[in-house]
């Protein structure tokens, strides 16, 4: 079989180092050696320096639109791309994003990455421009892919449930977590918690405050808790609490941060919380799970998918609950008795979400023998 072309909606490579970002990324950097395939990247923008290594494969090209509907990415993808893509001679399109444009052309088969359902249970969660997206097209998307592929089996049950998709056509690629780099030696910091995702509705954040602010206040020496992620569409309301915190030293907020300094951030902290209300995997968890790193999380079926037995679940929304497991895991953190994780790296290897991906590819393309 002959190498194929494979298009790619490339446009979160425009920013800064993101989930949906990084599982482009690290599906092109683990993909199979053996394979000749070729990679067209397509956005609207630049690719942005965090990704500039991938430009340097002899496969990889970049495609940036360019004309009068280049200045906003969704109307590009939806009215431009299509166009450009009838000219790519294309063996098959990856919707990395759970998304296909609505005018793919008919010929062009299609893999779509598919990750949650929050435009269905939590739109008000999202970004407009987002939301209107995810509502507009997501349906026609999963109806139109011939291989749809879950980050966990939650998201693959959610969707097949909700938007009727036949089994058949689905697939689970579990996201990956690369053996942690080497860190840097450091001058010695107070130890921390940690929380990692964009500030936003949906990732809970303000029962975590809620919680950490009851802790602090019966702990003679709480731990400072440490937010990696980037200022989202939280409401004004919460972002002054926020703002009250970081001004009594209680919480820092660390953005725009590299894979490396995130990694950092995992090695030196004392453990890992998450108490989002819906995910559809929980890349954090494993990340510190990678580090050795133990995590307070919230109940939900992929957070098990992860972390099984070794990490702590708690109700999302029980600030009490929060708050008193804040005390017990920072007290056992002090006398040195945190359950030890279990790391098992080709377990959760990123060359198998590539592998898994690269199959899909081939199985859906439509090759002469």
């Amino acid at each position: 079989m002959r190498a194929l072309r494979i298009g790619v909606d490339a446009r979160p490579l425009s920013s800064r180092t993101s989930g949906v970002a990084r599982v482009i990324t690290n599906v092109l950097r683990h993909y199979p050696a053996r394979s000749s395939d070729e990679f067209l990247l397509y956005s609207a923008g630049p690719c942005h320096g965090d990704h500039l290594d991938l430009l340097k494969r002899p496969n990889i090209k970049w495609v940036q639109g360019t004309g009068a509907l280049a200045w906003k990415q969704g109307l590009w993808f939806n009215s431009a791309l299509p166009l450009r893509l009838r000219h790519d001679s294309l063996d098959v399109f990856w919707g990395s994003q759970q998304v296909l444009p609505p005018l793919l052309p008919r010929a062009l088969p299609a893999v779509l990455t598919f990750y949650d359902l929050v435009a269905l249970y939590f739109p008000g969660a999202m970004r407009t421009i987002a939301r209107i997206q995810q509502k507009a097209f997501l349906k026609y998307s999963v109806r139109r892919a011939e291989r749809i592929l879950c980050i966990s089996d939650q998201s693959r049950v959610d969707m097949i449930r909700e938007l009727n998709v036949p089994e058949s056509r689905t697939g689970v690629a579990l996201l990956g977590a690369d053996v942690p780099p080497k860190i840097k030696a450091t001058p010695r910091r107070k130890p921390y918690i940690l929380a990692v995702s964009t500030l936003e509705p949906r990732k809970n954040y303000g029962t975590l405050l809620d919680a950490y602010s009851r802790y602090a206040r019966n702990e003679r020496k709480p731990l400072q808790l440490v937010i990696a992620g980037r200022r989202g569409w939280e409401t004004p309301e919460f972002y002054s609490r926020l703002e009250t915190l970081e001004g009594q030293g209680l919480v820092r907020i660390e953005d725009a941060l590299s894979d490396e300094a995130l990694h950092g951030l995992y090695a030196g902290c004392a453990f890992l919380v998450m108490p989002s209300i819906y995910e559809g995997f929980g890349l954090p968890l494993l990340e510190a799970m990678s580090h050795g790193k133990y995590a307070l999380v919230s109940d939900l079926p992929c957070f098990h998918e992860i972390g099984g037995r070794q990490v702590r679940y708690l109700p999302a929304r029980d600030t009490s609950l929060w708050a008193t497991a804040l005390s017990e895991t920072t007290n056992l953190y002090h006398r040195n008795k945190l359950p030890a994780i279990k790391w098992k790296a080709t377990d959760w290897s990123w060359a198998r979400t590539a592998r898994i991906h690269a199959d899909a590819f081939a199985s859906v393309a439509r090759l002469e023998d």
